[in-house]
């Protein structure tokens, strides 16, 4: 038995049987998938705790079943929040990267915030000194989490996301559809300047704002909305999506924008690609990228601004650094080098920008001193240490800064940041007039590159 999150989202427990000349076979124990798993044993049976329950593991049906514990005890929050904050104070005492804590006193620090815990009156309060302590190391990487069942909230409101963007001084006309989104779907017919009139049956007054039309305590389903143009009323029916969802669609016609400005400076000559973060799921669609719609290009843009982070710089790297060392082919047929795919024989160019932190700014680190290209745009965010943590008493967690990054001349990564070749700034007014001087420059350097 094993935990893993290999095919995507929470980690589930998962059974490999191993029989003699036989292949083994991996299945996934059912009702397992959570981030807060074990495995146990007891008397040679298998047994689960998933999210503060015990499950009995049953290897014939590969499922679990709950096993019902009573156990009444008395409980004092002011004495667990007490534990919970030397324990997250002790947890970073000793596993801090920096053994002189960014300058401070640590052991002050303790004594500065431990003066409120007397007046602790919620989990609220906890959290702020605790941040507001942790907050004194000046560190990216630091945080503390906790949750209780005293906080849960009854009612929640969700926002159905349609895929509209209506018109800014007319708040009912639709101006655009969003590419992707449940209203760019066949059949839908939805156009710029199609007045929204009714959702669900339900007249649209036009003094109320148009967001509470799309708020609910409970996601929808279903939305029935009905457009005017002209004289002629049309319905259609869709399926909404999550605020967050939609966002990630107008991420992504970002991306499709910057790929088409790319394609139209450089006259499809440089390949564009672009990671939002240093994910495996994200660079397993850098790689997908790199295969297919990059590697027959003359250049290539790598596009790391907005990336958030993650853990795959070495997997990046090792990639952008292939370089051709031979070609073969079959009789009579074409020469193909070997690798497959060599980045580094054709002009590269990183893009960074002040929102590019992390693994994003290990990644543009390394293409400096590897020397695979020019890194363009402007100092990245500064926020930078490997990362693990610790459970409290409670379930609650507390981030561990432990690993700083150095650059091999010894600059911390974390108080440096990665400084360009090339600065160049993208300011308010080139993104309200749609201009990208950070792309035109990167087309233009690599453009004088394939000169060479």
């Amino acid at each position: 038995l094993c935990i893993s999150d290999h095919d995507g989202g929470n980690q589930f427990i998962w059974k490999t049987l191993y029989k003699p000349f036989e292949a083994p076979k991996t299945e996934k124990i059912k009702n397992t998938g959570s981030n807060n798993l074990g495995i146990y044993s007891c008397d040679h049976k298998p047994y689960a705790l998933i999210d503060g329950n015990v499950f009995e593991i049953n290897l014939e049906t590969n499922d679990v079943s709950k096993i019902n514990l009573s156990v009444p005890f008395e409980r004092t929050l002011a004495d667990e929040f007490s534990q919970m904050f030397y324990e997250a104070w002790a947890s970073v005492n000793e596993n801090f990267y920096d053994e002189n804590y960014h300058g401070i006193d640590w052991s002050a620090m303790k004594k500065r915030y431990e003066i409120f815990l007397p007046y602790l009156a919620s989990r609220a309060n906890l959290r702020t000194i605790l941040n507001d302590m942790l907050g004194e190391l000046n560190a990216s990487h630091t945080a503390f989490f906790s949750n209780g069942t005293e906080e849960k909230t009854f009612y929640a409101m969700k926002t159905s996301a349609t895929g509209i963007f209506f018109k800014e001084n007319d708040p009912f006309t639709v101006d655009r559809i969003v590419a992707g989104s449940p209203m760019d779907m066949k059949g839908k017919n939805v156009l710029p300047g199609d007045r929204l009139i009714a959702i669900n049956g339900v007249a649209i007054d036009p003094k109320i704002n148009r967001e509470q039309y799309f708020i609910s305590p409970k996601q929808a389903d279903e939305l029935s909305l009905t457009f005017q143009r002209g004289s002629v009323s049309i319905t259609v029916k869709i399926h909404p999506i999550t605020s967050v969802a939609f966002k990630a669609l107008l991420y992504d016609e970002w991306i499709s924008r910057n790929r088409q400005m790319v394609d139209q400076l450089s006259r499809k000559k440089i390949g564009y690609v672009h990671m939002k973060n240093m994910s495996q799921a994200s660079f397993d669609q850098f790689m997908i990228d790199m295969t297919t719609k990059a590697f027959e290009k003359d250049g290539l843009i790598v596009d790391l601004r907005y990336n958030t982070g993650g853990n795959v710089h070495d997997e990046v790297l090792s990639f952008l650094s292939q370089r051709a060392y031979m070609k073969w082919k079959y009789r009579e047929g074409k020469f193909t080098p070997q690798p497959n795919f060599s980045p580094s024989d054709k002009p590269i160019v990183l893009l960074v920008n002040e929102q590019s932190l992390s693994d994003a700014e290990l990644t543009a680190n390394g293409f400096q001193y590897l020397k695979l290209g020019k890194v363009i745009g402007t100092e990245t965010y500064r926020w930078i240490i490997y990362t693990s943590g610790t459970f409290l008493v409670d379930g609650s967690f507390c981030r561990l800064p432990s690993w700083g990054c150095y650059t091999l001349d010894g600059k911390n990564i974390e108080k440096s940041g990665i400084v360009p070749d090339i600065m160049v700034k993208t300011t308010l007014k080139d993104r309200v007039e749609g201009k990208d001087p950070q792309i035109e420059t990167a087309v233009d350097e690599i453009l004088e590159g394939m000169k060479k």
